[in-house]
């Protein structure tokens, strides 16, 4: 009687989960990138790439 491997099964069960893991990330990918791009350009902005020195701070409402 034939029985597989415990490392076959494990490869297996990682392949599919794997392969369903790379199936959902670009959904999960476009999905970050449009709820925090604000975040991100504002950091970008403010933080790593300052303004010139005349501008004004903006001020919160």
């Amino acid at each position: 009687m034939y029985l597989p491997t415990f490392y076959k099964l494990g490869y297996e069960a990682w392949t599919a989960k794997s392969k369903r893991f790379l199936g959902i990330l670009p959904a999960v990918g476009c999905w970050a990138v449009w709820a925090l791009y604000p975040n991100l350009y504002n950091t970008l902005y403010t933080d790593f790439i300052p303004p010139p020195k005349g501008v004004q701070r903006r001020v919160q409402e």
